[in-house]
């Protein structure tokens, strides 16, 4: 072979080289069901808006999303919307007859559809955490209210809830209730959940691979008595910021404290101080008061109910109720000012009479999804409950409201925003009885502008 030749096939080795390096770039080599090649799609953590199409509720007036149902306040996502080939949205809850169902609502037909994943115990405390998958695959998360050490999941066909996977399941060392479900990744899911009355455990699901990390034990509150957390991710921001509080019947600690997780699973709280790895050993466990009080009740007869966590917004913020008994909570906003390094109080409104007055079950209070200065929150007054929209525009210094629905004989509670919400459902909230949560008989409504 003379010089020109060698030349000439070294350039097309390298050509070759080229283009092999930027198939392998660009594309993954994936078997899927049907075989063959999947696209790569860089997964960035953002905040996904989808404009809204043609209505297919009427402006004004309360819906039945879906009837017989109801959900707990501390598993998330609820309920949320994905605008693949179809704009749709996902409510999950139980219903009366203790099966754990997801319904969806198609945006462009009005059509509702409903699975059902398990069949348990009657207990509202059993709805999944739900989830898109990259492929508009809809992921379930679920367990008992600490019935049993189970966390199951399944996965629906692509953007259709009418057939689901076989359940799967995985064992936890602790008793499991309240999955919170959030993405962190292209394939990567991770999950909170309470691992005993007093412990939270964390841990992560490869869709890739269908497959979950080791349990992490993470939190403790060595005070005793049942505790809460919130996680919700900050889309804006990269994060997943955590409140969280004790029972009010049974908990010494009442303050509302704040932190967040990082995509890596670090673990700061207020200013930025790094205080702990979720991906470490129980050796290095948290207690609450590791975490920056925003609240703290002045007085000691006061006690606490943690409601949500902003989602969007310029600033992190959560909404709580402070009380001392079941006749009435004062609503409250409370957010970071990062200017002047202080968490800010302000007072919405009152709630009126507890739904449940021994569990200290108060109506609820929601930050719409886009918008951290519009709230959706449940009332009670003179035997009266309603679901009224608040707004303010100085961070909670002043509020103007309207009524959205009204009942003198059903409690209208627990209002929920959908997450990148249709112009169909504004608000999602239960209408009905609710003696307790085992006993409830309740619509799950939803209302629009």
């Amino acid at each position: 072979m003379n010089t020109t030749a060698r030349i000439v096939l070294t350039v097309i080795v390298l050509v070759v080289c080229a283009v092999l390096i930027a198939i392998s770039i660009i594309y993954i080599p994936k078997l899927t069901e049907g075989g063959g090649f999947m696209k790569k799609e860089t997964w960035t953590w953002g905040t996904e808006l989808n404009a809204s199409a043609n209505r297919t509720t009427e402006p004004g007036v309360p819906k039945v999303f879906a009837k017989d149902g109801a959900y707990t306040w501390w598993t998330n996502a609820l309920a949320l919307r994905y605008v693949g080939q179809k704009d749709k949205t996902y409510l999950s809850y139980v219903n009366e007859n203790g099966q754990m169902s997801v319904t969806s609502l198609d945006h462009e037909t009005g059509q509702y559809v409903t699975f059902t994943l398990a069949n348990f115990e009657k207990d509202d405390h059993n709805s999944a955490a739900l989830g898109i998958l990259p492929d508009g695959k809809i992921l379930a998360v679920y367990a008992r209210h600490s019935a049993d050490k189970l966390i199951r999941w399944r996965i629906s066909d692509v953007e259709d809830i009418s057939n689901f996977t076989e359940e799967k399941s995985i064992t936890s060392a602790g008793s499991v209730t309240y999955i919170q479900l959030h993405r962190i990744g292209q394939t990567k899911y991770r999950i909170f959940y309470r691992y005993s009355m007093n412990n939270w455990a964390t841990r992560v699901y490869d869709y890739s691979t269908d497959s979950w990390t080791e349990e992490v034990v993470w939190l403790n509150e060595p005070n005793g008595g049942q505790y809460y957390l919130w996680t919700q991710a900050d889309k804006t921001r990269g994060k997943i910021n955590v409140f969280m509080t004790c029972h009010p019947n049974n908990g010494k600690d009442q303050a509302i404290r704040y932190g967040y997780f990082d995509q890596d699973g670090n673990i700061y709280t207020t200013g930025g101080k790094h205080i702990g790895d979720l991906n470490t050993s129980k050796a290095s466990m948290l207690t609450p008061r590791d975490f920056d009080a925003a609240y703290v009740p002045e007085e000691v007869q006061l006690k606490t109910r943690l409601f949500d966590t902003s989602f969007m917004g310029d600033k992190v913020a959560c909404l709580f109720g402070v009380f001392t008994g079941p006749e009435n909570c004062s609503y409250k906003y409370c957010y970071y000012e990062a200017s002047t390094g202080e968490w800010v109080l302000e007072t919405v409104t009152d709630s009126g009479w507890a739904a449940v007055p021994g569990n200290r079950y108060f109506g609820g209070i929601s930050f719409d999804k886009k918008d951290m200065q519009t709230l959706y929150v449940s009332k009670e007054k003179d035997g009266v409950w309603s679901i009224e929209k608040w707004v303010t525009s100085d961070y909670g210094k002043t509020w103007t409201h309207t009524v959205l629905d009204t009942s003198d004989t059903d409690v209208l509670i627990r209002p929920i925003i959908p997450f990148n919400a249709h112009d169909d459902t504004d608000v999602i909230y239960m209408k009905g009885k609710y003696p307790t949560y085992l006993t409830y008989d309740t619509d799950l409504v939803s209302y629009a502008d």
